[in-house]
């Protein structure tokens, strides 16, 4: 069987987001996660980005090293790492503000736009909020 990860990131966009720059970040991830197999939530909060990203290791750990690299993030920091035995989503998702007007936008991906429900001491919100 292989092994389950999740790993939670923060990181801030090197430039401004538009809102059509917020469609296009959606439809590339979601579309390349859902090919990779790999499930989670990206949330946009007061100009910083928050991701959960779960699925096999060696999906995630490959991810990760290309999201470091990527210049359109900056101040990339790790907030958590560890093996999980089942995923707590069951698609990827994005949630900010805007959600509406990007699912009758890009009705092809409304299913990666929901509203969740995170506990408030979940380290990303903790992480996005606090700046810790």
């Amino acid at each position: 069987m292989t092994q389950l990860i999740e790993l939670t990131y923060v990181s801030e966009p090197a430039q401004n987001m538009s809102f059509l720059g917020l469609m296009r970040l959606l439809y590339h991830s979601y579309s390349n996660n859902q090919a990779l197999g790999i499930t989670g939530a990206l949330i946009y909060e007061n100009n910083k980005f928050g991701q959960i990203i779960e699925g096999p290791e060696k999906d995630i750990e490959a991810l990760w090293k290309k999201i470091q690299k990527d210049s359109r993030h900056k101040n990339v920091r790790l907030i958590e790492l560890k093996s999980i035995s089942e995923r707590s989503f069951s698609k990827w998702t994005m949630v900010f503000q805007g959600n509406e007007e990007i699912a009758k936008t890009l009705p092809e991906i409304s299913a990666a736009i929901e509203d969740i429900e995170f506990p408030v001491d979940h380290p990303l919100l903790i992480a996005l909020r606090n700046g810790v």
